[in-house]
């Protein structure tokens, strides 16, 4: 899993030429309740100190109460992805560099919430939270 670190302007700026030259018409933000961060995070496991994992710590603490607190542990993986790839993708369609371009040019977004274990994943609309969840 990788989160697109907002001040690598370098690195944007060669996503945004790459999105052009190949002619993407949509981005996939995907990320599996299986994740190691996640896990590490809500077992309370040792993290290794890496940029990816303090950000969803942070939001696992943000929402712990609104969001976490008592809920089964497939509910909490299910919503930390969520609110991870969520964060992403509003932090790129609100890019100075990327956020225009993507407008600008039509690209669709996706963000899809996979769960390898349950052989399902669930689209999240972006601009209206809306959400469908398929059986594979």
């Amino acid at each position: 899993m990788g989160i697109l670190q907002k001040t690598d302007l370098e690195y944007i700026s060669e996503v945004k030429h790459f999105i052009k030259r190949e002619r993407i018409e949509a981005i996939y933000f995907v990320n599996d309740t299986s994740c190691r961060f996640i896990n590490a995070i809500i077992n309370k496991n040792e993290l290794f100190g890496l940029p990816a994992e303090r950000e969803i710590e942070e939001l696992y603490v943000e929402h712990y109460y609104s969001d976490f607190e008592g809920q089964s542990l497939f509910n909490q993986k299910n919503k930390l992805a969520e609110l991870n790839i969520r964060t992403q993708a509003n932090e790129i369609l609100n890019s100075s560099l990327l956020g225009s371009f993507i407008s600008k040019f039509g690209i669709e977004i996706k963000v899809i919430i996979t769960s390898k274990g349950k052989r399902m994943f669930k689209e999240i609309r972006i601009e209206n939270y809306n959400s469908k969840v398929y059986e594979l």
